[in-house]
């Protein structure tokens, strides 16, 4: 039984209403094996050393280019306590709050979108789901993540948001420590964690690869992102 997140349900009369308000996907990740392996070229004579990659990823930074408004809220996790290497499995819901509708994916399987020719450029959506995890005075994506993609030459991987519905996602992360010593240095002084919510970031992404490199770039979606309610959870050391 997942633990549900106490909220109130706040009526407003006319600011939400919507007579076609659903749920039009839900996607348990826990319950397959998703297809993310990425065919490479087969080597030519001019190919040799090691594989090489670049990966671009650039934020929106023009809040004029919004295209719409997700709110994600963490609905609920498996249990309330967890050690650190734990992996909790928790559910996502990701609800179109904004005034048009808005296109997002929801397949598990970036294979599928690589074409017959391995090394052939390609361009595919993804939407990553994060557990992130806080204190009083923090909040860092300690929690793992997942995510689902589309294309738009695969249509059945996309669906689209009118306000008021919403997809539900679950997925399964792993709960460490970040690297961000400023993290640790809270949680050593008293500001343990005793809270986690979900964000999300939508992207679009351009890929090519060949026999010898690896190269992406992708662009951050402007979306006004609304954050749901957190959810109280414990975290402890393991024990020994």
């Amino acid at each position: 039984m997942l633990v549900r997140a106490a909220a109130a349900l706040l009526f407003v009369t006319g600011l939400w209403a919507n007579t076609t308000a659903q749920e039009v996907a839900s996607i348990d990740l826990t319950q397959l094996t998703p297809r993310t392996d990425l065919r490479r070229p087969g080597p030519t004579s001019a190919t040799s050393g090691p594989v090489s990659g670049r990966n671009e990823n650039h934020a929106c930074t023009d809040i004029s280019q919004r295209v719409g408004a997700l709110r994600t809220s963490l609905a609920a996790l498996d249990r309330a306590q967890y050690q650190f290497g734990d992996e909790p499995v928790f559910e996502v819901r990701i609800e179109n709050v904004g005034s048009q509708p808005l296109q997002i994916p929801i397949s598990p399987h970036l294979a599928d979108f690589q074409p017959a020719d391995p090394s052939q450029k390609f361009e595919f959506s993804q939407l990553s789901v994060a557990l992130w995890i806080g204190g009083k005075q923090w909040n860092s994506n300690m929690g793992g993540s997942v995510s689902v993609y589309g294309a738009d030459n695969h249509p059945e991987t996309l669906v689209s948001l009118r306000t008021g519905e919403w997809v539900r996602i679950i997925g399964k992360g792993k709960i460490e420590l970040p690297l961000d010593s400023g993290v640790t240095d809270f949680i050593m002084s008293g500001d343990g964690i005793n809270h986690a919510n979900a964000q999300i970031s939508v992207k679009t992404t351009t890929m090519q690869i060949t026999a010898s490199t690896e190269v992406s770039a992708g662009q951050e979606l402007c979306i006004a992102k609304v954050q749901g309610p957190t959810v109280p959870i414990k975290v402890t050391e393991a024990s020994q």
